[in-house]
């Protein structure tokens, strides 16, 4: 747990955080959407295209040795993080949607008419528009579990909707709109002893920052998120799949990178990751998310968990206060430092407006998840979302400026 001077030492790493709008100190509640950036990923960068910018794989080359290290380091350091059993289960990609999109092309087992594709209400439109997509082209079945009162998902509707035909459930670790934690593990207990050979994908783009992550606990077939919603770069994805999944799976693109010889008849491919990396990938972000991930471990995710929670319970007890505020899983014991709400009879888009005019930058509209808010008949709701910079004087002001513009 943090105290106010870790705090302010913390604070201190994320320049942004000193900037002025309309007259008044930054306050950045929209963690969800990307997380702000630590001096050592600003300063890696730059140190990266200073002293090693080249491509990979050309080993008769100083720089290219070195990048090439660097990039096999990052995968090492990213499968530590979640607990892989080998860095080479790690693919890049430019994003969570990108790794979405990509297995929604890449995986083999599921090409037979009728087979089933099983996802939940709380997905972001990442995690559903690639497989409707897929299940339009090859006249497969998309299943959605719906949720229960407390926004999360009903396990006894899960076993209802498993079947011989389910080859794939891919689901959302925590809720970008509600902050639900789903119960990933006992998901999972359900799906394995119903039919091992079902693949799980695990979207943990609003985990990966907020609690510890251990693929071998949670024994998920694959795991994706973006550097950029764990204090990293923008543009670079990542993807955990185990090495059995891997080897089976069908190339993406095609070109450099990803081929061991080319004839103009017939190509042979690289196996595992390399095949899912064609082209040149984003070296620079991959370098410097490497001594993001690093500073995180000293702090500990851990930590920022336990942090976080008493964050956003207090915001919580806040909003809770006053009578027009809709606060949405309020009773929601197992959530993470995400809060969706609205106000009475008010529009969501104004809010944003106005409190942007004082420098507070919140989240509003349908979160990504269209569907499911035409689901609960509401026009967008306002989001904050909570990183490990914040601190209780923001969420102090917050709730001041906002009571002002509510009255």
């Amino acid at each position: 747990m943090f105290n106010k001077k870790e705090i302010k030492l913390i604070r201190k790493e994320f320049p942004i955080l000193k900037k002025i709008i309309n007259g008044y100190k930054l306050i950045y509640f929209d963690n969800s959407s990307t997380t702000q950036k630590p001096k050592i990923l600003i300063d890696k960068i730059k140190y990266y295209y200073y002293n090693y910018n080249s491509n990979l794989y050309r080993y008769n080359n100083y720089l290219s040795v070195k990048s090439t290290i660097y990039v096999d380091e990052c995968r090492k350091t990213i499968k530590k993080l979640i607990n892989a059993n080998s860095y080479k289960e790690i693919i890049f990609t430019k994003s969570t949607t990108e790794s979405i999109n990509l297995l929604s092309v890449c995986l083999k087992n599921i090409n037979k008419k009728n087979d089933e594709i099983i996802i939940s209400q709380l997905e972001h439109h990442s995690n559903l528009i690639p497989w409707q997509i897929l299940c339009k082209k090859k006249k497969l079945k998309l299943k959605i579990l719906k949720i229960n009162e407390k926004y999360n998902i009903s396990l006894k509707y899960l076993k209802y909707k498993l079947s011989k035909k389910t080859k794939i459930v891919s689901i959302t670790h925590i809720s970008n709109v509600f902050g639900t934690i789903l119960p990933i593990k006992k998901i999972v207990e359900i799906i394995k002893n119903y039919n091992r050979n079902i693949l799980i994908i695990l979207d943990c783009a609003q985990s990966i920052a907020h609690i510890p992550i251990d693929v071998q606990k949670l024994n998920v077939d694959i795991l994706v998120f973006s550097s950029h919603k764990i204090y990293g770069p923008t543009g670079l994805g990542i993807l955990y799949c185990k090495e059995e999944i891997l080897n089976k799976l069908i190339p993406y693109q095609y070109g450099g990178g990803m081929i061991k010889e080319v004839r103009y008849k017939n190509t042979i491919y690289e196996n595992g990751y390399k095949q899912l990396e064609a082209g040149t990938i984003n070296i620079a972000s991959i370098y410097s998310f490497m001594y993001v991930i690093k500073y995180l471990n000293k702090i500990k995710i851990y930590n920022i968990n336990i942090y976080e929670n008493k964050l956003i319970n207090y915001l919580k007890k806040l909003l809770l206060k006053n009578k027009k505020i809709i606060l949405y899983g309020k009773d929601n014991i197992n959530s993470s430092s995400i809060l969706s709400f609205n106000i009475k009879n008010k529009n969501n888009y104004d809010i944003g407006l106005l409190l942007n005019n004082y420098g507070i930058q919140v989240r509003i509209g349908n979160q990504c998840a269209e569907p499911l808010m035409k689901y609960l008949k509401l026009n967008g709701t306002i989001r904050v979302s909570l990183g490990l910079y914040n601190n209780k004087e923001e969420i102090d002001k917050f709730y001041y400026y906002l009571n002002k513009i509510i009255k």
